[in-house]
């Protein structure tokens, strides 16, 4: 019995002793806390919660529900533009320039040729052309300073423009054109149909003002021309062809020959008139006689000068 008393004693003795290093414990860890100063504190003698034993001892960090994440302020931003500082170039090294690229300039409508220059080719089935008109406006243009001038004694309705077909040194059918007294148009139209039924070539017949009316450079191009208002070479006369009454026809092949002088040059090689080529004119043949026939005078039968491509009407 007294065993069983001792035991119990004991046992008493340890649970008491057992609370007692609890209620120790708990005071420290409630010490320990940091409870914000709205938060109860806890009854020392009766706690309201368990604490857990595995609950370290060391102080408990502040733990606060975090608050609605908000940006950072603005830095203030100076509302004014600094002026930036002027750059003065160096007295040495100028300011750079950047060259403006000019406005393009308009290139002006040329204004068309006129349908003076020849040389156009007709297809086998085209119909040769022999035709007169008055001078069309844009010819009149084209010819004034040239070789209609300011003191040429007629207006330009004594003028013709003919259209007329010809075969090339090729065999081929050409364009040409011609200005010639008006008077004179129809029977210059009719020699030019005769010498094309003859097939007798002619290397080009293109007015004279597309070599700006020089006589020279049109018979060294070999070309067959008539108006051109001017004097005879040498004198103060004018020349028949300042009327338009006057035609020359293959100038290399007819040289003008006056004093042992040829021209054009490359006519040299023409001055046989005995050995007859193609393009040379000679008594008898088809222009000679298209011409004659109607009384035409031929410069092939003058002495001096000879002009063996030259054709002029006297009346």
């Amino acid at each position: 019995m007294r065993k069983i008393l001792l035991i119990n004693k004991i046992i008493l003795f340890i649970f008491l002793l057992a609370m007692a290093f609890t209620f120790v414990g708990c005071n420290q860890t409630n010490d320990d806390l940091q409870v914000p100063e709205n938060t109860p504190t806890a009854n020392e003698e009766t706690p309201t919660s368990t604490v857990n034993e595995e609950t370290p001892t060391s102080t408990m960090p502040d733990i606060t529900t975090p608050s609605p994440a908000t940006e950072p302020p603005s830095p203030t931003v100076n509302e004014e533009t600094p002026t930036p500082l002027p750059t003065t170039p160096s007295p040495t090294t100028p300011a750079p320039t950047i060259p403006r690229t000019p406005a393009p300039t308009p290139v002006p409508t040329p204004t068309p040729l006129p349908p003076v220059s020849g040389g156009q080719i007709l297809g086998n089935n085209a119909s040769s052309i022999f035709t007169a008109e008055p001078l069309p406006d844009e010819i009149i243009e084209f010819i004034t300073g040239v070789t209609f001038h300011a003191n040429t004694p007629f207006t330009h309705d004594f003028l013709s423009y003919l259209t007329l077909t010809h075969f090339n040194f090729r065999g081929q059918r050409q364009i040409g054109h011609m200005i010639v007294a008006a008077e004179i148009a129809q029977e210059v139209l009719d020699i030019f149909r005769d010498i094309y039924r003859a097939r007798f070539p002619i290397f080009s017949i293109r007015l004279i003002d597309y070599f700006n009316a020089d006589d020279n450079l049109s018979i060294a191009a070999n070309n067959s021309s008539a108006f051109n208002f001017r004097t005879i070479a040498g004198t103060n006369t004018i020349s028949r062809h300042g009327f338009g009454k006057a035609i020359d026809i293959n100038p290399i092949q007819n040289p003008y020959i006056r004093h042992g002088r040829v021209l054009p040059e490359a006519g040299r090689a023409y001055l046989d008139r005995r050995n007859v080529r193609p393009g040379m004119i000679v008594p008898g043949d088809a222009v000679y006689r298209a011409f004659t026939s109607r009384g035409w005078i031929w410069g092939g039968r003058w002495t001096n000068p000879i002009d063996y491509h030259h054709f002029e009407r006297r009346r």
